[in-house]
């Protein structure tokens, strides 16, 4: 009788153990963001000033005896995470505030060639759901190209190419604490290129 008893005391508890496992601690969907921010494109320039899916970055103007900063720019867009099944608090309506951004570079050389540091900057962007809008923004500081790495390809034919990884952060209007990102990529070929 004490076996039979033990068996329907499992029996009652397994499946609240289960349920419990089942759900999903990580995100309360409560304070997820109705809306998704996306990458659409991000321009880049060549040295001679034509638009590029890439960014050939002088790092000293001969002519000018300069550093410039490399401004280039993203083209952001906003979605609604669910757009058919509206649920409460999603609405069209919504719109998300873009108000930072991070930059890290990743050498593509195998042998692992310095780079610049990772650097972040501030941005004050409103994107109305369903819709999208440029925005400019410095990729490569003056204060890199005066210092090492970059500073070394002066005077040389070196080129160092990197992977920049741009993740941009923002928030809904309405609500800062339902937080959104997303990551854009471009390659930089930084060399000192003839003016």
């Amino acid at each position: 009788m004490k076996r039979v008893k033990n068996v329907f005391i499992i029996m009652a508890i397994l499946p609240a153990i289960l349920f419990l496992l089942s759900c999903d601690n990580i995100l309360n969907d409560s304070e997820a963001s109705t809306s998704i921010l996306i990458v659409v494109k991000i321009t880049g320039y060549t040295d001679t000033g034509d638009d590029a899916d890439f960014l050939q970055s002088d790092v000293y103007e001969e002519t000018s005896n300069t550093v410039v900063a490399d401004v280039v720019s993203a083209t952001l867009e906003v979605r609604l995470r669910e757009p058919e099944t509206l649920g409460p608090g999603s609405s069209y309506m919504s719109s998300i505030l873009v108000d930072r951004y991070e930059v890290s570079y990743t050498a593509v050389d195998p042998s692992g060639s310095s780079v610049p540091g990772t650097f972040e900057g501030h941005l004050s962007t409103v994107i109305a759901i369903d819709s999208s809008i440029d925005v400019s923004f410095v990729i490569v500081r003056e204060v890199a190209k005066a210092n090492s790495p970059l500073f070394d390809l002066r005077g040389t034919v070196s080129i160092l190419q990197v992977t920049a990884s741009i993740t941009f952060y923002g928030h809904d209007v309405l609500d800062p604490d339902k937080e959104v990102q997303t990551t854009g990529y471009l390659s930089i070929y930084f060399a000192e290129y003839a003016d």
